[in-house]
């Protein structure tokens, strides 16, 4: 990364412009095309990198790029818990949604870890830190496929759980597992243990302490609406921020459980948070255009040409071999259909909260000169684009050839979400 210092504010201009510009145009071009726009932010934003690499956000920002993603990946994720606030889940969806995470997770881990060991001839080490980054899904990839899918709503519901869940969840198992890689003493296992269980009870605390903010901002405010957006996106930004600062990547999962419980905790106390959703919805929307722009742009290397065909292997073998064995386990005696249940083996992409950590624990294992660190970013984006373009372009007709689609004629922007 360039220092701040070295980099011209007419540079910082041109690349704003043109990271901003290239998101809005995929999103807007997209929904012409009927395929969701993460289908074109990808190979977008790779070029972008490979024609402009002095104008990466990476470089204009420096050390500043990892706090503006998470911080953006933060405020997609509280949106996405605002949009599980709405989804009811029946008892035993509930229990489809627990294996998902919990089996599905760990066996997802074990596969990408080995995979990646022998595909991508990575150490042990490496293998099991890819094979963590790769359990995340997320909101950013799940919403705006199964908004261009228009999928029923029982399905719909697990999935977006399931995304949504595991986006923090992996994220800090994935940064875990980065130190016990990185340690080199007798004590890092017992470290990365103590780690984990701060982290988790940190978000909780500190979601518990933002959502109680949240509702107070919203009654001393009430009914300037205006002034209640700001109290909730500020103390979104403050309360993740402030968890990332006790426990490196913390501040996901408190944005994620202050999005879930706030509409409820405000339902119960007469105030409304419904106003607030069409600005977020805005929100995730440019800041999923620009991360995938700003962090495809890292990927170029003369790396991604001798990984390619191994780590296609690896994507191939999680989505025709691990997804639909973990959706059969998941799923069973769930009272899924048949057909639900082969939907749900059709549908684990990779978002950006994979890609920024793969970016951050990546770029700490180059500079501390770990062998073989320089393959996680790319493997990882080829894993992400591999997900996302066989996904994205098959959920419509694999739905509509199960009979899952919603029987409507509103068609939704797959980039609004």
């Amino acid at each position: 990364m360039l220092p701040m210092t070295q980099v011209s504010p007419a540079d910082m201009m041109l690349a704003a412009a043109l990271v901003f510009g290239l998101a809005m145009a995929c999103q807007v071009i997209a929904p012409l095309l009927k395929i969701p726009a993460l289908i074109l932010l990808l190979p977008v934003g790779f070029l972008f990198g490979l024609l402009a690499p002095g104008l990466r956000m990476s470089e204009i920002l420096g050390s500043a790029f990892p706090v503006a993603v998470d911080l953006m990946v933060a405020l997609i994720l509280f949106q996405g818990g605002l949009e599980l606030g709405d989804i009811r889940l029946q008892g035993s969806d509930k229990k489809v949604v627990k294996r998902l995470i919990w089996i599905g997770g760990g066996l997802t881990f074990i596969a990408g870890s080995v995979a990646t060991h022998f595909l991508l001839d990575l150490a042990w080490p490496l293998a099991f830190l890819l094979g963590a980054i790769l359990i995340v899904s997320g909101p950013t990839v799940v919403t705006p496929i199964l908004d261009l899918v228009r999928l029923k709503p029982r399905v719909r519901g697990i999935l977006l759980w399931e995304g949504t869940s595991l986006d923090p969840l992996g994220a800090i198992f994935a940064v875990v597992v980065f130190q016990v890689v990185r340690a080199t003493n007798a004590n890092s296992s017992w470290q990365a243990v103590v780690t984990l269980i701060a982290s988790l009870l940190i978000a909780i605390v500190v979601a518990a302490v933002g959502v109680l903010i949240v509702i107070l901002g919203q009654k001393l405010v009430h009914p300037n609406h205006i002034l209640g957006t700001q109290v909730l996106i500020g103390t979104v930004l403050v309360a993740s921020a402030f968890a990332n600062f006790l426990a490196s990547e913390s501040g996901l999962l408190t944005a994620l459980l202050m999005g879930v419980t706030a509409p409820r905790l405000a339902r119960r106390l007469n105030t409304s948070l419904d106003q607030v959703k069409p600005f977020f919805n805005t929100i995730a929307s440019i800041g999923i255009g620009v991360l995938f722009i700003s962090i495809a742009a890292l990927v170029p290397s003369p790396i991604v040409l001798t990984i390619a065909l191994p780590t296609i292997g690896v994507a191939l073998i999680l989505i025709l071999i691990m997804r639909p064995f973990i959706a059969l386990v998941c799923t069973h005696k769930s009272g899924l259909s048949s057909r639900e249940r082969a939907f749900i083996g059709w549908m684990d992409p990779r978002g950006i909260v994979a890609a920024a950590t793969a970016s951050s624990v990546g770029a700490a294992l180059v500079a501390s000169k770990v062998a073989g660190a320089e393959k996680l970013l790319p493997a990882a984006f080829i894993i992400i684009a591999v997900t996302v373009f066989v996904y994205g372009l098959t959920a419509v007709p694999v739905a509509a050839a199960l009979g899952l689609r919603e029987s409507t004629t509103d068609e939704q922007n797959p980039a609004q979400s």
